[in-house]
């Protein structure tokens, strides 16, 4: 069975977490407006696209981002004058400037809105009602909960849906239920599938935050938990209030709230226990973050553990598709709890693939364990293990005794694990392959384009010198007449100096000239050819003369 064929529907999901790129082409009038022709690329150079945008459908993006608070360069708006040429060409490049910047901040470019900005046709649907839907499905044989309301942009997956709810036998406690699409690394089959969903939904862990319903469909996942009052690790770090929407809560927080050491090295230890219990059982986590694990009773626990069988990409999916190092599910959990690690221990998330500088104020030991991660020579090589990372100093100052877990995998559903990690794997191999193929085509289109630019400045240049050489030619040619017809007159019968055998005296002119003169003139007749206008008039006077060709 292929990993990529054996399923028609995995062909029509979509990895939102390919970073989507837009150059505006081109600029025309459409009945009175400024039209906008952006072309729209997805990962390949073949997955591309035309959009028309007018600028108010920029400013109306615009204040949908507003509530990240983060001051995005839109072009301010113009009353009059809109449709000049040079003010368009300029607005233009300012518009381009702003797409740019949205679409290389990880948070907005994530955003429902931008997606639907850029890609109308595959974004322009309302997920947050059909997800109603399918809760709505299950919940009829589940009467004992009842939706109170959906909560609006919670998270940063589009195809990920909150809601809040209350169960009837417990009418004071709170309740989150999230609705997950299956995304397109998911490979089991229904039956596997529900079996995977219901025995993690059913685990007992110290370091993995238990559920309270957990069930799957044709269409998507469905998990409830209890309301965490602190939120997140994220929650903390940012300092915010968990029920906020994401943008808000995430975007530009007014300050960053860093972990200290000895926490570092506790909920770290913590983390890395649950991860190497998942991936030992053949599960994986797939997308760790700091907004997928909680403190919770004094202990760091993991959350959204569906994620991996569920097929959903994961956020820093961007980054380590980029790294050739990055092949198996578990080298996936171990780079993104490197990022997990960074984020602890400086407060904000780092915005990048790789980290060879650290701060000065950065614990040695905590140095070493995030070097060996993140560094580019570490991505270079090879990432360590999760058994590597627990033997590590840093983290086994921290190990003490952890409960017992009773938690058996049929040998059935074991195998189907496997093969699933291994078409997910696949998958991502392919990719990393198709990005590098990308890069280099994009290499040789950017060297061509330089070498096509070096000729036609060659060129330019080439033809500017001849232009030149052209124009000192003629300007010779121009003056050559003016030096015949000084040769004409000299040597001219009518010009009383002209050089003759016969004896001659030697006089001074009035002005002070030394003059040859002849007591006979050869002819009063100008030689043919002369031009007359230098026979005429000079009266004797070669400086009169000389003053015409000054």
């Amino acid at each position: 069975m292929s990993a990529f064929g054996s399923n028609d529907r995995k062909k029509m999901l979509l990895d939102d977490t390919q970073p989507l790129s837009c150059t505006i082409e081109a600029a025309e009038n459409v009945q009175g407006h400024t039209v906008y022709i952006m072309k729209v690329q997805r990962g390949s150079l073949e997955t591309s696209w035309q959009v028309t945008r007018r600028y108010s459908d920029f400013d109306a993006l615009n204040n949908m981002l507003l509530i990240s608070g983060i001051d995005i360069p839109l072009p301010p708006k113009k009353m009059f004058g809109k449709l000049e040429r040079e003010f368009v060409a300029e607005r233009q490049q300012a518009l381009q400037v702003y797409i740019n910047f949205v679409l290389s901040h990880p948070f907005l470019c994530s955003s429902v809105h931008v997606k639907k900005f850029l890609d109308p046709g595959n974004y322009s649907f309302n997920f947050v009602e059909t997800s109603l839907q399918h809760v709505s499905m299950i919940f009829r044989s589940e009467p004992e909960w009842e939706i109170v309301e959906p909560l609006l942009d919670f998270g940063w997956r589009i195809r990920k849906q909150y809601f809040s709810i209350k169960s009837k036998n417990e009418t004071k406690k709170r309740f989150i239920l999230s609705w997950t699409a299956l995304g397109p690394d998911q490979y089991l089959n229904e039956k596997d599938l529900s079996s995977a969903i219901k025995l993690l939904g059913s685990l007992q862990h110290p370091y993995i935050q238990p559920v309270s319903m957990s069930c799957v469909s044709s269409s998507g996942g469905l998990v409830i938990y209890d309301f965490l009052e602190s939120g997140t690790l994220r929650d903390i770090l940012c300092n915010t209030k968990p029920r906020l929407p994401f943008l808000k809560k995430y975007g530009n927080p007014k300050s960053y709230h860093a972990f200290e050491l000895p926490k570092i090295r506790v909920f770290g230890h913590q983390i890395l226990i649950a991860l190497k219990f998942l991936n030992d059982r053949g599960f994986f986590h797939g997308s760790l973050h700091s907004g997928n694990a909680a403190i919770s009773g004094g202990k760091c626990k993991l959350l959204d553990i569906f994620n991996g069988v569920l097929g959903v990409p994961s956020l820093l999916r961007p980054y380590f598709v980029q790294l050739k190092k990055i092949q198996t599910v578990e080298n996936i959990d171990v780079y993104c709890f490197g990022h997990l690690l960074y984020e602890m221990a400086f407060g904000a998330p780092l915005s990048a693939t790789s980290c060879d500088n650290l701060p000065n104020s950065c614990a040695p030991e905590l140095r070493s364990v995030l070097l060996s991660i993140l560094s580019k020579e570490a991505l270079k090589n090879g990432v360590p293990s999760l058994s590597d990372l627990l033997q590590n100093p840093f983290f086994a100052h921290a190990a003490g005794e952890v409960e017992k877990v009773h938690f058996k995998v049929p040998t059935q559903l074991k195998e189907s694990l496997r093969k699933a990690k291994e078409f997910t794997e696949a998958h991502l191999k392919e990719e990393q392959k198709s990005l590098r193929h990308t890069k280099r085509i994009s290499k040789v289109q950017a060297q061509l384009s330089c070498d096509d630019e070096k000729k036609k400045r060659h060129h330019e240049r080439r033809k500017k010198q001849n232009l030149e050489l052209s124009n000192n030619t003629s300007s010779e040619r121009t003056e050559t007449p003016t030096v015949t017809a000084f040769c004409n007159w000299y040597f001219c019968p009518a010009n009383p100096f002209f050089p003759s055998t016969t004896p001659s005296s030697t006089t001074t002119s009035s002005s002070g000239d030394i003059l040859s003169s002849r007591s006979t003139p050869a002819s009063s007749t100008p030689h043919a050819g002369c031009c007359h206008e230098w026979c005429d008039g000079w009266q004797g006077s070669p400086s009169k003369f000389y003053s015409r060709f000054q």
